[in-house]
Formats: C-alpha cells, sequence, structure tokens
C-alpha cells in the first residue's frame, strides 16, 4: 500500500472535489483510496492547515510530512509568496498550481510561472479545477510510487492519549522505514522504551506501517519510558541510533528565496522539523549561527525532509532551513 502525502493551500470547496474529508482539528484532512484489482489500496492524504496565513504553525508543520504540493491562487498575494517558498524550503519539488481568482481579480499565469521559478518549484505543473482531472493525476503519480525496504523506522508523533481498555496510543506519521507490530519502540527523550501491541492505518488494523502511512500505535510502556511527555513532536524510532537530542545547535542555513533579512544575536526564531515547533534564540552568528533551544530538539538523522526556520516577526516567516553541523 502506498501513500501520497500532499500539503494543500486553498479552500474546503477545492480539497473536496478531489478526497473525502476525513477529520479536522488544526488542519483538515481528506482520504482518496485507490482500490486495486487485488483488493488491495493506495491512499491519497490531503493536508489543508486551517486558517493559513493567520495561524502559520499548522501550515509549517504540515510541511514536514508532505510529499506534493496544491495551491489554488486567488490571487498574486504575501501569503502566495509565503507558502511556494515555504514548499521550495521543505524540498517539496513537485506539485499543482490551480488558479481560480476571486470575483474582481485576475491572475497573469506567467507571473505565477516565474514567481515559482525564482522560489525554486520550476518543476510545479499548471492543472485545470475539475476534482476528476486532479485526482487521475494524483493517482498516476501515485501508482509511481515504489515500496521503500529501509531497515528500522522512524515516527513522528501528531498526538498521544489514554484510551480506556487500549492503554497509551500514539498517532503519527512513519517518516522513513516500516514499523511493525510488536516491534520496540524507543522514545527520544526517554530513556525507556514501549512495544507496538498493535497498529492501524486508515482506521484498519494492520501488521505493518510504510513510510508516509499515518499510523496508530497502541503502546505497552514500562520501566522509565515517559508516557507524560508524549506528544505532537516526539519522536519514536527502532533505535537511539536514529536520532540526536540538542539543546544547543550551530547550524549553516539555506536562505529562502526573497528573504531579505539576516539573523543576527538575539534574534528569536522557531525550528520546525517531525512535527517539532521549537523556540530559540540565536547567541552567535558567524561561519555558523548558534541557537540555544528553550526546550531539547530532536534531529532525524534519516529525515528525507528539510528542517525549517521560521522567524513569526518576519516577512515571509520563513527564513530557510538548517544544515546541522
Amino acid at each position: 500500500m502506498s501513500v501520497l502525502n500532499i500539503l494543500f493551500v486553498g479552500s474546503d470547496e477545492v480539497a473536496r472535489s478531489i478526497a473525502k474529508k476525513s477529520d479536522s482539528r488544526d488542519v483538515d484532512n481528506y482520504i482518496y483510496k485507490d482500490l486495486k484489482e487485488d483488493s488491495s489500496f493506495s491512499t491519497i492524504s490531503i493536508i489543508r492547515p486551517i486558517n493559513y496565513p493567520d495561524k502559520p504553525k499548522p501550515f509549517f508543520a504540515s510541511l514536514t510530512v508532505s510529499d506534493f504540493g496544491i495551491i489554488e491562487i486567488n490571487k498574486i498575494d504575501a501569503a502566495f509568496g509565503e507558502a511556494i517558498v515555504s514548499m521550495a524550503c521543505a524540498g517539496i519539488k513537485d506539485g499543482f498550481v490551480i488558479v481560480n481568482p476571486t470575483e474582481g481579480e485576475w491572475v497573469d499565469d506567467s507571473q505565477v510561472k516565474t514567481l515559482l521559478q525564482q522560489a525554486g518549484l520550476s518543476n510545479w505543473k499548471f492543472i485545470e479545477n475539475e476534482g476528476i482531472i486532479i485526482r487521475e493525476k494524483l493517482i498516476t503519480i501515485l501508482n509511481k510510487i515504489k515500496p521503500q525496504d529501509e531497515p528500522g523506522f522512524v515516527v513522528a508523533v501528531d498526538q498521544a492519549f489514554t484510551v480506556k481498555g487500549v492503554g497509551l496510543v500514539a498517532i503519527g506519521h512513519v517518516q522513513s522505514g516500516t514499523l511493525n507490530k510488536h516491534s520496540e519502540v524507543i522514545f527520544a527523550g526517554s530513556e525507556g522504551s514501549a512495544v507496538a501491541r498493535s497498529l492501524q492505518v486508515m482506521d484498519l488494523d494492520v501488521d505493518v506501517a510504510n513510510v508516509g502511512d499515518r499510523v496508530g500505535l497502541a503502546l505497552r510502556t514500562g520501566g522509565s519510558f515517559r508516557d507524560d511527555l508524549l506528544g505532537r513532536g516526539s519522536i519514536l524510532a527502532d533505535t537511539t541510533d536514529r536520532f540526536e537530542i540538542q539543546k544547543k545547535s550551530n547550524f549553516k542555513i539555506e536562505k529562502a528565496a526573497f528573504q531579505k533579512h539576516d539573523l543576527i544575536d538575539g534574534d528569536v526564531i522557531h525550528l520546525c522539523a517531525d512535527f517539532q515547533f521549537i523556540v530559540g534564540r540565536v547567541v552567535n552568528v558567524g561561519n555558523v549561527i548558534d541557537v540555544e533551544w528553550d526546550s531539547p530538539i530532536v534531529i532525524n538523522k534519516s529525515s528525507k525532509r528539510n528542517p525549517l526556520i521560521v522567524q513569526l516577526e518576519a516577512n515571509p516567516r520563513i527564513m530557510g532551513f538548517a544544515k546541522f553541523k
């Protein structure tokens, strides 16, 4: 079973024309299952941040679990510029643009194409605002995804809670590798381990969760596993070799397109990676940037997504992505 995780910036109406709405919190989720002749299925999973650009955190967090992008353009403005630059910084190299001007607005396709190229999204393609056509194109892309046979696993946790009669449950995205039922699970920042008693993907009990899956894990904990600390931004892995925990960091920054501001001593920034959104303060700027974080960050060594550096007072708010030393 393959899955294509798509970050969608646009209206609920357009998203619903592509896939069925499943749940909603700080993001809306839409699912389409492409059934195969052998009764298996592949999945289109659309993530739509609610109230972006007014509430940026869900948007930036969604970037860290997305493989493909779709932007509905009602007008060319600062929000559109920030969205495409952020997609480029996150490494989302492929996507669709839907030109759908609001009443009284006019969108110049050639200007959009130029901005996409300047942002670093030259592979993105225009597509008409027709849900069936968009879905068919996405299924074609989905069918080209080949299963990856990577040893071990890393799961970025979105939420965690206790269910009566079940125990501790964590829901997150498999960022790399393959998670098996009964696997031992290490919680980054906790000295103990747990066991994945059961797994669910798309509300179905499964024995295996693959990269890209949004998975629910029922965990059997014990020892010094800090289940009270488990929550959004936590990292679960098969071994401590998959991650590194840092209270202080130094990194070089790959600056975002159109970003004119340079970080200086004393600046407050956020790291956005694997659902983490952690505040830090720049303490020194030289050949590298030194930062002290308010709480320890977890660096996922096997991540294929860029760790984003965000400054909420800047315009655009995306500063670029970090290359950790």
